[in-house]
C-alpha cells in the first residue's frame, strides 16, 4: 500500500552471472548468448508491464533447465550466498514493510512468484522488501485487476487521504477500525487496495500497534487536553496528523489515526483522560 522507490538494474546482468557460478568459479550453467537476450527483454518487458502477470514472462522464452537454474540461483541472494549484498541493498529501500507500513521489512518478497516465473528469480525489481506476516500473506497470489496486491517499486497513489481510521470508544475502551474511502480513487485500485488490507490482515494488525503508539504520545495529548479542552486537543490531533503525513505519507496508519482521532467527539471531549487514565497495578499473588 506504500511505495518505494526502483532498485536500479545496472547490475542485473552481473548479478546473473554471480548467481549461477560456484565461490570456486566454476559455471553452475553457462548462459548463452540468446539465452541472455531472452532474459534482457523478459525483465524490460517485466518493467512495461509494472510488474503485473503476462504470459511471456512465464517462460522468458527459456528451457526449463535454464529456468531451474534461475530459479535455483535466488538461493545466493540469501544470507550467506554470494548475492547477499543485493539482498541488503534492497532491504534498506524500506524503513518498513510496504505492505503493512509498521513491522521491519527482513524478507524479500517475490512479486510475481518465482515458483511460477523462474526467470524472474533474481531480478531485483521483482523482489520487494517486506516482512515476514506480509510476505506469508502474499505468498504464491497472482491476481487480477481488483484482487492484486499494489506494487511498491512501479503503482502510483493518487494524493488523497484514502487511508481512514474510525475511533470509537465505550468507556474507556478505544477502537479503531481502518478502511478505504474510494473518493478520488479508481474502482480497480480502491478494490485492489480493500483486497490488500483483507489479505493483509491489516485491521487486526493495526490493532497490536494503535495502543503502543498512541500511549508514546500520551503526556502531550493530556497537557493539550488540560490546557485547551477539547478544542484544543482536536487541533493537536490534527496537526499532529498532518506532520506524519508530511514525514510518512498521508496514508501511513498512524496519520489515519491521528486523523480518526481529531474526527471523534468521544476522544476529544474527554474519552483521552479515560483512555489515559493509570491502570491500577496488579497485586502479587501470595506465596
Amino acid at each position: 500500500m506504500w511505495l518505494l522507490k526502483k532498485p536500479g538494474v545496472a547490475s542485473a546482468s552481473k548479478d546473473l552471472d554471480e548467481a549461477l557460478t560456484r565461490r570456486n568459479g566454476t559455471t553452475v550453467y553457462a548462459l548463452s548468448a540468446a539465452e541472455k537476450t531472452l532474459i534482457t527483454a523478459a525483465y524490460a518487458l517485466y518493467d512495461r508491464q509494472k510488474g503485473r502477470h503476462h504470459v511471456d514472462l512465464e517462460t522468458c522464452g527459456l528451457t526449463l533447465p535454464c529456468r531451474d537454474a534461475i530459479h535455483i540461483g535466488y538461493n545466493q541472494v540469501q544470507k550467506s550466498g554470494r548475492l547477499s549484498s543485493l539482498r541488503q541493498t534492497l532491504l534498506d529501500h524500506a524503513e518498513t514493510c510496504p505492505f503493512c507500513g509498521f513491522a521491519e521489512a527482513t524478507q524479500l518478497d517475490h512479486y510475481l512468484p518465482k515458483e511460477d516465473y523462474k526467470g524472474l528469480s533474481i531480478y531485483g525489481r521483482n523482489l520487494v522488501p517486506a516482512c515476514g506476516p506480509c510476505n506469508n500473506a502474499k505468498r504464491q497470489h497472482v491476481g487480477g485487476a481488483a484482487d492484486e496486491f499494489v506494487h511498491p517499486y512501479f503503482d502510483t497513489l493518487p494524493n488523497v487521504s484514502f487511508l481512514v481510521a474510525t475511533v470509537t470508544m465505550r468507556g474507556a475502551a478505544l477502537s479503531a477500525t481502518f478502511s478505504i474511502d474510494p473518493a478520488g480513487l479508481t474502482a480497480d485500485l480502491a478494490a485492489s487496495l480493500d483486497f490488500q488490507m483483507d489479505r493483509m490482515r491489516l485491521n487486526a494488525r493495526y490493532k497490536k500497534q494503535l495502543n503502543l503508539f498512541l500511549f508514546s504520545q500520551r503526556t502531550g495529548m493530556l497537557e493539550v487536553y488540560d490546557s485547551g479542552g477539547a478544542i484544543g486537543l482536536k487541533r493537536y490531533l490534527e496537526r499532529s496528523a498532518s506532520d506524519l503525513a508530511q514525514d510518512f505519507g498521508r496514508n501511513d496508519w498512524r496519520a489515519a489515526l491521528m486523523r480518526g482521532l481529531a474526527r471523534s467527539t468521544a476522544f476529544c471531549g474527554g474519552g483521552a483522560k479515560r483512555y489515559f487514565a493509570r491502570r491500577p497495578r496488579r497485586r502479587r499473588a501470595a506465596a
